[in-house]
């Protein structure tokens, strides 16, 4: 059974692939466009939860570190 669901998956996945590579759209044909000369800078939001994910990290990594000290615990 497992082979056929080899064969069948890497059939699958190469059909997937070319038809990927082939369905290029027309305008791609015409050149990439005019270059926009306004230097804005990008528009990303890296810095509004900063101070939130590094809560949660902290959070996670005490919720980890419990987890071990718990099993470390139980096992004595």
């Amino acid at each position: 059974m497992r082979p056929q669901i080899v064969k069948i998956l890497t059939l699958v996945l190469f059909v997937t692939n070319s038809t990927a590579m082939l369905a290029q759209s027309l305008s791609s044909r015409s050149g990439p466009p005019a270059p926009n000369r306004t230097n804005h800078p990008p528009e990303l939001p890296i810095d509004d939860y900063f101070l939130v994910l590094i809560f949660v990290g902290l959070l996670y990594g005490a919720f980890i570190a419990y987890k071990k000290y718990k099993i470390k615990d139980s096992l004595q």
